[in-house]
């Protein structure tokens, strides 16, 4: 991935890491760092200001097709092919949850505001709404 200058519309800064497409992005809500989710099954946890990833998580068995984050920053939420969403804590980088329940493959997974409610998009043309319950 690139980082780009509204302004001049240059590449300022490159980042690298995944070695198939990156198919979800989301910042955390400090801004200062960001979670990808990858083609190549993969997460990869970047800190922006030293310019660098700092951990990958060998997520799921199939690409990740959206990450998202929680609203505190202390959870990372991601959607795979593979029919899942796995809730990561970020403290340990573990998971401590799986959601299943769809048919296909899931393709976005989103948090909304507060935390209350986890909605997910799949391709078997259904959308669910999960309630975190303890993991969060």
């Amino acid at each position: 991935g690139r980082v780009w200058a509204l302004r001049t519309g240059r590449a300022v800064l490159a980042l690298a890491g995944h070695v198939k497409q990156v198919l979800g992005l989301d910042f955390c809500p400090s801004g200062v760092k960001c979670a990808t989710g990858s083609d190549d099954n993969t997460i990869r946890l970047w800190d922006l200001r030293k310019r660098k990833a700092y951990y990958t998580i060998p997520a799921h068995p199939n690409l990740i097709s959206s990450v998202r984050y929680s609203d505190c920053g202390d959870f990372l939420f991601s959607s795979s092919y593979d029919r899942s969403v796995k809730v990561w804590n970020l403290r340990n980088c573990t998971s401590v949850k799986t959601l299943a329940g769809h048919d296909e493959k899931i393709m976005r997974v989103d948090v909304a505001p507060g935390g209350g409610m986890i909605a997910t998009a799949s391709y078997d043309r259904t959308w669910k709404l999960w309630a975190p319950g303890q993991f969060m």
